[in-house]
């Protein structure tokens, strides 16, 4: 069995218990596996702003994978070391698209800023509402000007859990916008809600991954992955042992192997099958 040499995990619902913290005993496997000089990294689909209402500058991680992969955080340096946007035009015809088609959506400015959006509702939508009344605690949240695009990180819709309106979506905007990406997540704010986020062409967490396997020089067959939800497939597929812990959906748990539930040390648990 390939040596670990970097082992990656999702943030919420994964490596952070239900009140938001690192646990005692994982922060301590986190402290063990720098000692053995792991390589640490989180990934995390929350931007830069949410991400440090949970880590601070001493949190034990080497880098941290934001905004599902448009941004890499250099952790220990506290620096920006990449950041993928989408140009104003672009963005701009992406937003009279969906305005056409009828959709509910937000639209987040680019790097390292990206917890200021603007947002648009076509129809009445509970979910829209909840997270705009949400996030605008955290940053800027203005009605979308179609006339004003602007450069974007990130576009994000809802969709009922029950519908099958994602699937459909998601194949008429990579037609329309083949320089775009789509990942799946379930809505931390209401499991009902499936949220698609749209990202430039390159952005996953399985990409920045990649990118820090070029950084640091390590191989992706010593690469641990630890995730819970449907944004983290493409790391779990890029990762050479790959987790989900037991709270994930039953469909992820077939396909991968299972540790312990987040808030029962399971990130300490998968690391320790390889330790």
């Amino acid at each position: 069995m390939p040596e670990v040499k970097m082992v990656v995990t999702d943030l919420d619902g994964t490596l952070l218990q239900s009140d938001q913290s690192i646990s005692p005993t994982d922060k301590e496997t986190l402290e063990r596996l720098g000692n053995l000089g792991v390589c640490r990294v989180a990934a995390t689909g929350r931007n830069l702003y949410k991400v440090r209402q949970v880590l601070n500058e001493n949190s034990p991680f080497d880098f941290v994978i934001v905004s599902s992969g448009a941004g890499i955080m250099d952790w220990k340096s506290q620096k920006l070391i990449r950041a993928m946007s989408i140009p104003a035009v672009t963005t701009g015809d992406i937003i009279n698209f969906l305005i056409s088609e009828n959709q509910n959506f937000k639209v987040s400015r680019e790097l390292p800023d990206n917890h200021n959006f603007a947002w648009w509702e076509s129809y009445d939508c509970p979910e829209i509402t909840r997270y705009v009344e949400h996030h605008k605690k955290f940053g800027d949240a203005v009605k979308i000007d179609p006339d004003q695009p602007f450069i974007s990180s990130q576009l994000l819709m809802f969709f009922s859990r029950e519908s099958n309106q994602f699937e459909l979506f998601k194949e008429k905007i990579l037609l329309t916008f083949p320089e775009l990406s789509v990942i799946r997540t379930t809505s931390p704010l209401n499991p009902d809600y499936t949220w698609m986020e749209i990202f430039p062409n390159g952005v996953s967490k399985a990409h920045g991954i990649e990118e820090i396997c070029r950084i640091t020089g390590i191989d992706q067959k010593s690469t641990l992955g630890i995730g819970n939800d449907f944004n983290d497939l493409e790391m779990l597929d890029f990762t050479h042992h790959s987790y989900v812990v037991d709270n994930a959906p039953e469909e992820l748990k077939i396909k991968y192997l299972i540790s312990l539930a987040h808030d029962k040390d399971g990130f300490s648990h998968a690391v320790n099958n390889h330790l």
